[in-house]
């Protein structure tokens, strides 16, 4: 019963929307897990698998949080234009 549960709510969570509307604490909490996983994929990068780029860590932390990614990109454009220049270089 537990497991039709979990199931259910894990299906109920991957066909959500993705938000249209992002706040500064969206952001916020999308920067604190591209930190995390920077941190950690550092950590757990060998010779032969190495870490995934800055660019693919912030559009996964968006896509976790449901965030559309355009406008995403574009508040930390103008909240943090020098970590936006980190990760996306000129865009």
């Amino acid at each position: 019963m537990y497991f039709r549960i979990l199931l259910f709510t894990l299906l109920l969570v991957s066909c959500a929307p993705e938000r249209q509307q992002v706040e500064a604490h969206d952001l916020k909490r999308v920067l604190e897990r591209f930190a995390q996983n920077r941190i950690q994929t550092g950590i757990t990068a060998t010779e032969t698998k190495g870490a995934p780029s800055d660019k693919a860590l912030f559009e996964e932390a968006c896509e976790v949080y449901r965030l559309s990614l355009p406008k995403a990109k574009d508040m930390l454009k103008n909240q943090n234009p020098e970590l936006f220049e980190s990760i996306y270089g000129n865009e």
